[in-house]
């Protein structure tokens, strides 16, 4: 966490998946779990093509800062802060995907169309 706060400034893209919604109390982010679908087709999306991504809340702590900062208004809650970047090392590479027909089953475990 404190390698990423010493650095955040470095990164290309910085996206933060919002949801209109009002405060929780006592449940933070996970409150929200409708942004999560989105955000991982985000994230695989970019690694498809070659394009790295994270995801951290740490910024949530200042959240009403950023909000101020980036004119997000009343109602509108950050679920998180997702990190866009190209990879500089050299073993970085969209993953390898099964197939859907081999690990997707139908009316019972091991059952494929």
């Amino acid at each position: 966490m404190t390698y990423l706060a010493e650095h955040l400034h470095e990164v290309p893209v910085l996206i933060i998946p919002c949801v209109e919604a009002p405060a929780v109390q006592g449940t933070g982010p996970g409150a929200y779990a409708s942004r999560l679908p989105a955000t991982w087709s985000l994230m695989l999306a970019l690694r498809a093509r070659g394009v790295g991504s994270a995801w951290t809340t740490l910024h949530l702590r200042y959240e009403q800062e950023a909000a101020a900062l980036l004119g997000i208004p009343e109602g509108i809650r950050q679920a998180a802060l997702r990190l866009v970047v190209y990879y500089t090392g050299y073993d970085f590479k969209p993953a390898k995907r099964v197939p859907a027909c081999e690990r997707a089953y139908c009316n019972g475990w091991g059952q494929t169309r």
